[in-house]
């Protein structure tokens, strides 16, 4: 079909305002992830494993799949585990935490450390508390990294 002119400008601005819809529609979601969160720190309480490793520990115990968001492992690589838009399964109570789990048990690496440190930055999280008392376990300073973050 052949369009007049008019038409063309028509059709343009209609494609146009739909882009810009969209463009509107994906800045609000962004924003609205980059506002402030809180996490909760955890420890896998085993050797360096994998964020897939945890999705079948999880799963053989009847959970919905990986509960924490993030696991970082040992070499300071952070894999993703459930989405963030899908509320966590890793703190009674505090699951519409952001959870983060360090693979090993008291011996975190220094780059877990800084890992951590920069996936709470770039998550804007404002509030983080370890799960319990012995997690993460006292190999590593939370006090520490909780005020690292407060002064970025």
């Amino acid at each position: 079909m052949i369009y007049d002119t008019g038409h063309k400008v028509l059709l343009i601005l209609l494609v146009a305002t739909i882009l810009t819809t969209l463009a509107l529609c994906l800045v609000v979601a962004v924003k609205q992830q980059a506002a402030p969160q809180r996490a909760v720190i955890h420890h896998t309480a085993s050797g360096d494993v994998s964020a897939k490793t945890i999705d079948a520990w999880h799963k053989a115990r009847g959970f919905d799949g990986n509960g924490y968001h993030f696991v970082i492992r040992a070499d300071g690589s952070v894999e993703k585990g459930r989405s963030l838009t899908k509320q966590g399964a890793h703190a009674l109570g505090r699951n519409d935490y952001i959870g983060i789990a360090l693979t090993g048990n008291n011996n975190f690496t220094e780059a877990q450390i800084i890992s951590l440190k920069v996936l709470l930055k770039d998550l804007n999280v404002k509030e983080i508390e370890g799960h319990h008392k012995d997690c993460p376990s006292n190999g590593i300073n939370l006090k520490k990294i909780i005020q690292l973050v407060k002064d970025k």
